[in-house]
């Protein structure tokens, strides 16, 4: 029996595959923050808690990276994808530190958002890097032509 192309299976597929991801860590960002706030350790040039937010929006930018690439490639998204992620994760930073200042014991700071913009920067750097040495992860799949 000959294998048939299902194109709704395979968009659930990719949906699971490079959209999901950016999806649930948003979710889970949005969760986290609206807990109450614990106290981390403090270093003298800075602290843990800008460490942590650097990382949590440099993840969010490369799902989302990832994410944006695999839209239709005549989407104005994939075509700027770069720009688009540092605009996407930046706005969700933002709004998340808003959130914050709804949230019991909880504070919102520019600080915080500099370092969500930070992570974001830093990350779009490495991909970029990766890209110029040819790594898989950050590149477009081309689909083969049966």
């Amino acid at each position: 029996m000959p294998l048939t192309y299902n194109h709704n299976t395979n968009q659930l597929k990719n949906f699971f595959k490079y959209h999901f991801l950016v999806l649930a860590w948003a979710l889970i960002i949005f969760i986290q923050s609206s807990f109450t706030a614990i106290d981390l350790p403090k270093v003298e040039w800075i602290s843990a808690d800008k460490v942590i937010h650097m990382g949590v929006f440099g993840l969010l930018a490369a799902l989302c990276y990832i994410s944006l690439i695999h839209l239709n490639a005549n989407s104005t998204f994939t075509k700027n994808a770069y720009l688009w992620t540092a605009i996407l994760c930046i706005i969700y930073g933002a709004s998340d530190e808003f959130h914050q200042y709804f949230v019991p014991n909880r504070s919102s700071e520019v600080q915080d958002w500099l370092a969500d913009v930070a992570g974001i920067f830093i990350m779009l750097l490495v991909i970029k890097y990766f890209l110029s040495v040819k790594i898989k992860l950050f590149r477009k799949e081309e689909l083969n032509a049966v």
